[in-house]
């Protein structure tokens, strides 16, 4: 008996092994992009937000994470920013936004260390979301949820 399940579990081991060192990095790559929803991806750049970060807040606000990314020419010189993450504050019931923090990154999809982070607080704008920008998608799709 004490056999049986040691082979089961040396087999269980080593498949997830082999599996892992064949497709590993995709796989991690696949969890990561199951999470990031991308609004637009255009030639220059892509916006996109992670489901994980939707925060719901009190009376009608939910919080989010939106990264942009710029794209490069090829040949052309690299940008000091390649990523922008925002941390953006909906109220789903007046259709407006506000800008909580702005956070420039050197590497794409906001990895890394923070370049500079050029805005902060809490002081809400309540900006009008704008129609047929990536910001009114998002909005729809996070105050729907």
């Amino acid at each position: 008996m004490w056999v049986s399940c040691m082979g089961r579990f040396l087999f269980r081991n080593t498949t997830f092994v082999v599996l892992f060192a064949t497709f590993g990095s995709g796989f991690a790559l696949a969890q990561v992009n199951e999470d990031m929803v991308t609004v637009i991806d255009g030639r220059q750049y892509s916006v996109s937000y992670y489901k994980s970060s939707i925060k719901s807040l009190p009376p009608d606000w939910k919080k989010v994470w939106i990264i942009t990314n710029r794209k490069q020419e090829a040949g052309a010189a690299p940008e000091r920013v390649q990523s922008i993450r925002r941390n953006i504050l909906f109220n789903c019931v007046r259709n407006t936004y506000s800008t909580l923090a702005t956070v420039n990154y050197s590497e794409l999809n906001a990895m890394g260390k923070p370049n500079l982070q050029t805005e902060t607080g809490f002081e809400l704008n309540d900006d009008p979301v704008p129609e047929g920008t990536p910001i009114s998608i998002i909005y729809s799709q996070v105050c729907s949820s």
